[in-house]
């Protein structure tokens, strides 16, 4: 192909134009060879012999493309956990022009707990609140899908597990229980979340020495509660302790505008908006039988 005059003077003005001294671009880690490099691309006049340098930079190559910019594709899957950021420097005759490129995260990763299951001695008048147990767990990705949510599946009436740290607290009386186990699970906060392998608490009830009164019920207790990100309006929160009443209800004292609401007979505690901030709330626990209620 014959160049004419204004073309051919075009792209010698191009050639001439100096390189931008740096260029930023990201792709998706895992993504198939010969996957281009969002927004690393250098202008029109990119010379024909430029060369790639730079730590690992065989894990790219430089390609031209009709516009006569010159991108960069994947040579290989690139791993965020090997290399999430590359400096990368593209040599032309003119100059050189540096490239970032970000490795960004995809949700590859399945939590795992660290540690296996547990088996705890507890006493029956273990009081409420007690934690039990602390569970941990891993999670290679970055961010958001790395960021781990403990639960129990089923449910349990008488434990609640945190589930931003783990923690396993006691919220129903034992007694009259002899032995109880918990299943517990992980799950990543991908927007498609990734569910690790469960482990299980086994709690062994006993009774060992003289048999003591009750404790007297406190009248104020305080329970935090850790309220993920991904949190939705109608989650559960908690279940209040019952204070051992064999008749209760249970009423919230807080302001019209409360993050959360609270069943009247069971004591669950859903969000009911989204929080920006810590939020306090009172609840009273109503003795139905009669006695001083409790409050939270």
């Amino acid at each position: 192909m014959t160049l004419t005059g204004p073309v051919l003077l075009h792209l010698l003005l191009l050639l001439l134009l100096p390189v931008s001294a740096r260029y930023f671009g990201h792709i998706a880690e895992n993504s198939p060879v010969g996957t281009p490099v969002s927004g690393a691309l250098l202008p029109g006049g990119s010379h024909l012999n430029a060369t790639l340098t730079g730590d690992y930079a065989s894990d790219f190559r430089l390609v031209h493309h009709r516009d006569h910019r010159l991108g960069l594709v994947s040579a290989k899957a690139l791993d965020r956990e090997f290399i999430a950021m590359y400096e990368l420097t593209v040599q032309l005759p003119r100059g050189a022009a540096a490239v970032q490129v970000e490795v960004s995260d995809r949700n590859d990763n399945i939590p795992r707990f660290i540690g296996g299951n547990r088996t705890v001695e507890v006493h029956a008048l273990t009081p409420l609140g007690t934690e039990l147990a602390r569970f941990d767990a891993k999670d290679g990705d970055a961010e958001s899908n790395g960021r781990v949510t403990f639960y129990a599946s089923p449910e349990s009436h008488l434990l609640h597990v945190a589930p931003q740290t783990g923690q396993v607290r006691l919220v129903r009386s034992l007694l009259g229980v002899r032995q109880a186990t918990l299943r517990l699970c992980v799950r990543d906060g991908g927007s498609v979340a990734l569910i690790g392998d469960p482990v299980f608490l086994h709690l062994n009830v006993h009774r060992s020495g003289s048999p003591r009164k009750p404790r007297a019920v406190r009248e104020d207790v305080a329970l935090s509660v850790s309220v993920p990100q991904q949190a939705a309006r109608g989650d559960l929160l908690l279940t209040v302790p019952d204070q051992r009443f064999q008749q209760r209800w249970f009423q919230m004292l807080s302001e019209a505008d409360s993050p959360v609401q609270i069943e009247r007979d069971s004591g669950r505690v859903y969000l009911t908006r989204g929080l920006l901030e810590p939020a306090e709330v009172l609840v009273k626990i109503h003795n139905s039988r009669g006695k001083k209620p409790g409050s939270l």
